[in-house]
């Protein structure tokens, strides 16, 4: 198994999608919505909230939330959403239809979220990411959001990084987002055991580039969207197919 290729494969692959030309990023299928959410100069807010609440729920759906949300408020203005109770944004969450599969859960982390932001970033969440700061800063400031994890506030830095061109003093605190597409590509290249554990990933990631341990997160999460499916993995249109051991492909798959 040609391990040392796959990783300089994965690695390339990497930092040349930084290298690609900015371009708007598309979150959700809505135009209206994907403006908002690109919008880091007046409406950084609204990335961050989506990034929160971007667990236990669809991608899809959790990132429309921030949009959905400022229109039940009738704005999306920070000051706005700093005005409304806790009582209310729970309220806008739950009517007249869920913004979330859990809004009660998401209530209270959207409310705090934002008072947070009002309070110790001025109501500019884009301070979280101002002035070049290292990477450790950058997911540290998102894990004080309370709900939020290292798999969060990681994603979180890498989106900034690689999506909006962000510049960061460092890129080393960023680790690779694990979810089972991650996890999946992972264990079939035979770069982690099969039943190997979440930590054990995120450290192989940090091991094979150690300055930017999450350039490689994108690449292997849109090839387990993609080519390589749970079952019938499309290994004709993967970019490694000819270096992939093909470990567990017609395997259960597991956690």
């Amino acid at each position: 198994m040609d391990t040392e290729r796959i990783k300089q494969r994965l690695v390339a692959q990497g930092y040349a999608a930084l290298r690609r030309p900015r371009a708007p990023v598309s979150f959700v299928p809505l135009a209206e919505a994907n403006a908002l959410l690109n919008d880091l100069d007046d409406h950084p807010h609204a990335f961050v909230l989506a990034c929160l609440v971007d667990r236990e729920d669809t991608a899809g759906r959790a990132w429309m939330l921030p949009y959905r949300l400022g229109e039940r408020v009738g704005s999306w203005q920070m000051a706005d959403l700093a005005a409304l109770p806790v009582e209310a944004v729970a309220r806008h969450l739950r009517e007249p239809d869920a913004l979330h599969r859990y809004p009660a859960k998401m209530a209270p982390v959207v409310f705090a979220a934002i008072q947070r932001i009002a309070d110790r970033y001025d109501g500019d969440a884009g301070r979280i990411w101002v002035d070049s700061p290292s990477s450790a800063a950058v997911v540290r400031r998102f894990l004080e959001f309370d709900g939020c994890g290292p798999k969060i506030a990681t994603m979180a830095a890498g989106i900034l990084v690689r999506d909006f061109g962000v510049p960061l003093g460092d890129k080393f605190s960023i680790d690779i987002s694990v979810d089972a597409h991650v996890r999946r590509v992972m264990r079939r290249l035979g770069l982690v055991r099969m039943h190997c554990s979440d930590e054990e990933i995120i450290y192989r990631a940090r091991e094979l580039n150690p300055k930017f341990p999450g350039v490689i997160d994108f690449g292997l999460w849109k090839l387990g969207r993609g080519a390589c499916r749970p079952s019938s993995p499309g290994c004709e249109a993967c970019r490694v197919e000819h270096l992939c051991p093909r470990l567990g492909v017609d395997a259960p798959e597991v956690g």
